[in-house]
């Protein structure tokens, strides 16, 4: 939300969520007139109503509903929202417990303070399908806070403590985030296709044949990653061959494949970023349904899954098939999401939101050799809809798979979750 250029505030007297909101330019429409003391050193504009800036809904990238068991027409605001927000804005809702609605309005009555002692009754089921009614989807719940009241270092604590599981669900607040369901996606958008290679000699030939299968407006950009043997001279040499194909080849920085594909993604000129790994173990009609997933839905984000669709037999090492299951399961946790597959190679998304994804990876402090985790992650974080796609695997037809020293991977890739549940879930 702090990067917001355009917002728009609908709240009831909160003044602990005003504080948190920086925006480029912010419209508020307040109950509570203290409220507005709170924005004074902002550029922001008093409205009375949603139709005061209904003109302008389009531009805003953040829409925030606070305490929305004391608003009033609900059902018909976010309704009105639904129909005229923008792709890419976020419409955040902020709603109390009913448990502690109780022991809010008891202390309101023992103390004879002021405010409002009704409230719409809104379990968090009722809202799910006023959501749905308004055409928003889900992106994130997030439950925060237990200690209203603050005691010092205490309240910090015991606050941290009560965002895990199973204890988030005595907590005071729900945040949810949502995001528009139809969107309108444009057929023409360039695609650009990264593809990591590093000594892959054997395997570029390969593409011969499946570049012109994928029928596209596409450039295809190949990374040679300092590789020890004949790839970059195949590669110079399968350009030359579909010279009437968009094909770039750049010399990655020889550090790890996350390295390799990230300036890949700095190169390309295309709408939607497709990431696919030089071993062609997904095919390429998998990787253009997939593409097309993403023109056709809601969906930010593309995580294509090899663990739905069963498997040849020698297809995947059983160490790196039960460390898919492994890691699935930890960013299902991680995600409050089900998910089947982590590192698969083929993601897709689209370019515009890649600076604020690579941003987030930047912070994580942990570095992920292989980028999986840095792009879920980062498209998490973001707020971004990450849909997964199954595909079929097929067994490497040339070379040696890349995935080799299993446990020191293994073990930098369980830090790297550690670090983001405690990134996501509790710090912050």
């Amino acid at each position: 939300v702090n990067k917001s250029k355009k917002l728009a505030f609908f709240g009831c007297g909160n003044l602990l969520i005003t504080k948190k909101i920086l925006s480029d330019k912010i419209y508020v429409n307040e109950v509570n007139d203290l409220i507005f003391d709170e924005f004074k050193n902002q550029n922001y504009e008093k409205i009375e109503n949603l139709s005061d800036f209904e003109n302008q809904v389009s531009e805003f990238d953040h829409i925030i509903f606070a305490d929305i068991e004391h608003q009033k027409n609900i059902s018909t605001n976010l309704l009105n929202i639904g129909k005229i927000i923008d792709d890419d804005c976020r419409v955040i809702v902020i709603s109390k417990s009913l448990i502690w609605h109780t022991f809010i309005n008891w202390y309101k009555r023992l103390s004879k303070k002021t405010g409002p002692l009704r409230n719409n009754y809104l379990p968090f089921s009722n809202l799910k399908q006023i959501f749905i009614n308004s055409n928003l989807d889900v992106l994130r719940n997030e439950k925060i806070i237990i200690m209203p009241f603050h005691i010092p270092y205490i309240s910090k604590i015991i606050n941290l403590i009560f965002r895990l599981p199973v204890l988030n669900f005595f907590c005071l607040l729900n945040i949810t985030v949502l995001k528009k369901k139809i969107v309108k996606n444009s057929n023409e958008q360039k695609i650009s296709v990264i593809i990591p290679c590093k000594n892959e000699e054997d395997n570029i030939k390969l593409f011969k044949e499946e570049i012109p299968k994928l029928n596209l407006k596409v450039e295809f950009l190949f990374g040679d990653d300092k590789s020890e043997d004949d790839t970059l001279n195949k590669l110079n040499r399968l350009k030359e061959e579909l010279s009437n194909h968009d094909i770039k080849i750049y010399n990655g920085p020889g550090i790890c494949k996350s390295e390799n594909v990230y300036k890949g993604i700095e190169y390309s000129t295309g709408d939607i970023i497709a990431i696919y790994d030089a071993d062609l173990t997904v095919s390429f009609n998998d990787m253009k349904k997939s593409i097309d997933y993403l023109k056709q839905t809601n969906s930010d984000f593309i995580n294509c899954s090899r663990m739905v669709i069963p498997q040849r037999t020698n297809a995947m090492k059983s160490s790196n098939y039960f460390g898919n299951i492994f890691f699935a399961f930890m960013f299902s946790i991680l995600f409050k999401n089900k998910i089947t597959d982590t590192l698969c190679g083929t993601k897709i998304f689209y370019k515009k939101d890649w600076l604020n994804i690579k941003n987030y990876s930047n912070e994580l402090g942990i570095k992920d050799l292989w980028g999986d985790f840095d792009l879920l992650i980062g498209a998490y974080k973001n707020n971004l809809k990450i849909s997964e796609v199954p595909v079929f695997y097929l067994e490497r037809k040339e070379e040696e798979t890349k995935m080799t020293n299993v446990i020191k991977n293994a073990l930098r890739m369980l830090m790297i979750v550690i670090n983001s549940y405690y990134r996501l879930r509790i710090k912050n």
